[in-house]
């Protein structure tokens, strides 16, 4: 390694994950103005945001000073962006959370970072849920805690509450969960949560430690089928919930999110500030034209009905094909069964021979899997059927 240079910078930026390398690949073949193609990597949302959205965007340019909307926000965001927030929750779940609990920051990323980088110390461990979003893994190992993979239930990719407690140890600082999943779009029930929560309590009673639970929570709106996102702060007090409008309002680029500390949570004015704290140190404040827009809009709803349009399109036409592929309770992605045990020389001959790109799944920390993200056009889904068609034809069928 080059003097001076992080060994481990240079591993995250020269490596990239799974998504983005699939990503750059697609984005390189429409920059050669190539359209025979469908790309289905990353979870960048088609359906547009709402139109109350650039109406807001249009009415704050006309009622703020230019200071007020590129200027420097504070620390924690603007207050009256903070109180909106903590009303929406409060109407939404019965809950009675303030300003005070709220902090706002550059996307649900930004919000996950300063969490990590502000209740962690170096050589602790952080329990994550296989399969997992991935740049979880970049995010412990960046402030030198441990990444402990711990399995989902096989069929159901729910929560294993026992193995998640056999992986406890008095080195455990915290657990990731993420619900609605992303890449299965598992939705963890209630009783799961409330049952980890359980395990949580009592190790901390017994390591004489608190023990977070972070909540990843981008797609918490987006469910189908009647089925109900469970509010994961009512199933353990040390939870911190992290979230961005990125899925929900279709708003990835504009970075704007936050992180919730209820008033549950142990210490909870010293685990705030210590979030500012990790705001300044790593930079994950948002921005300020953004988040007087969600001010106005942190009321408008997700387009489930489009999803979910999506979602029987890409998932019927596969199982009618043959796949075997997980039906997601929620999210965007769909998780389907390779036809050969190594994932990736299935994905990569997906793409050389069909043009289909996916993302294998040894990234997601499990093998012999594919993610689909189904944020995309009816038509990209629709017209490549015929390519999976092919593609499971090559195969004779077969799966291992």
């Amino acid at each position: 390694m080059a003097d001076g240079v992080d060994s481990l910078m240079y591993e995250f930026g020269a490596g990239k994950s799974a998504i983005r390398t699939v990503f750059e690949e697609t984005c390189a073949l429409r920059e050669q103005g190539r359209t025979d193609f469908w790309d289905f990597s990353i979870g960048n949302p088609y359906v547009p945001a709402p139109p109350k959205v650039n109406e807001t965007i249009r009415e704050v340019l006309g009622q703020y000073a230019p200071i007020d909307l590129h200027g420097y926000p504070p620390n924690n965001g603007w207050p009256a962006t903070r109180a909106a927030v903590a009303k929406n929750l409060n109407e939404r779940f019965s809950t009675n959370y303030s300003m005070g609990d709220v902090v706002m920051t550059g996307g649900c990323a930004g919000a996950i970072t300063a969490t990590i980088c502000a209740l962690t110390t170096a050589g602790e461990d952080i329990i994550v849920i296989t399969p997992y979003f991935p740049e979880y893994r970049m995010y412990i190992q960046a402030w030198k805690c441990k990444c402990i993979e711990v399995p989902s239930e096989p069929e159901t990719f729910q929560l294993d509450i026992d193995a998640i407690k056999k992986a406890i140890t008095p080195c455990t600082r915290m657990v990731i969960v993420n619900t609605p999943n992303n890449p299965t779009g598992a939705v963890y029930s209630e009783e799961s949560l409330r049952a980890l929560g359980d395990v949580l309590r009592e190790a901390s009673k017994r390591y004489q430690k608190t023990i977070y639970l972070l909540s990843d929570e981008p797609y918490r709106e987006i469910c189908y089928d009647g089925a109900q996102n469970p509010w994961v702060a009512d199933c353990y007090e040390n939870t911190i919930v992290c979230y961005s409008w990125s899925k929900s309002l279709s708003l990835p680029g504009e970075r704007v999110g936050y992180a919730l500390v209820p008033p549950t949570v142990t210490n909870h004015s010293m685990v705030y500030d210590a979030l500012l704290g990790a705001q300044r140190a790593v930079n994950t404040i948002t921005n300020s034209l953004f988040t007087r827009v969600i001010e106005r809009c942190v009321d408008l709803p997700a387009p489930v009905e489009e999803y979910e349009r999506k979602r029987k399109i890409i998932y019927e036409g596969l199982k009618e094909i043959g796949y075997e592929v997980v039906r997601p309770q929620g999210a965007f992605y769909l998780w389907l069964k390779c036809l050969e045990e190594d994932d990736h020389s299935f994905c990569r001959r997906a793409a050389a021979e069909q043009h289909l790109f996916l993302v294998e799944s040894t990234d997601f920390g499990c093998s012999g899997w594919a993610r689909i993200s189904y944020a995309c056009s009816d038509e990209t889904l629709s017209t490549s059927l015929p390519a999976f068609k092919r593609l499971f034809d090559s195969y004779g069928g077969y799966q291992w």
